[in-house]
């Protein structure tokens, strides 16, 4: 089963990217999707060893328990690594730099494929989790 506590998180964080990209809000959109994606990836392995995950340590330790546990096909994998990769890299964007994405014509013709990707991972892993629980080895 996932963390239902970073599930929860997650799925939050996912509304509120879709209610923010509603409204033109591009920079606060890409920045609680990408949170959804991390809340998503926690729920799934559970706390970090020691202090809290990194962005770059998580996508990693989540990537070897779905790996190891067979939740997803490896192609998948490593296109959910490429893709947080981008999407980190888009929030930092968003979050950090002058830069508005919202006159950004890339951003808003890119972002619902972002949203779609984020809530179809959702989707499959609270399906294949339905009655397992992911957190153990």
């Amino acid at each position: 089963m996932l963390n239902k506590n970073y599930l929860l998180k997650a799925e939050r964080r996912l509304e509120t990217a879709k209610f923010a990209f509603e409204k033109g809000y591009v920079c606060s959109a890409v920045s609680n999707c990408y949170y959804a994606l991390f809340n998503l990836m926690q729920a799934v392995v559970g706390e970090a060893p020691e202090g809290s995950w990194t962005h770059g340590g998580l996508p990693k330790a989540f990537t070897k328990v779905v790996f190891q546990k067979g939740l997803l096909p490896k192609e998948k994998i490593k296109g959910i690594v490429d893709f947080s990769d981008r999407l980190y890299a888009l929030r930092k964007e968003a979050d950090y730099q002058e830069k508005i994405l919202e006159g950004s014509e890339k951003a808003k013709t890119n972002f619902p494929v972002y949203l779609s990707i984020v809530e179809n991972l959702l989707n499959s892993l609270k399906e294949i989790s339905n009655g397992n629980d992911l957190n153990k080895s």
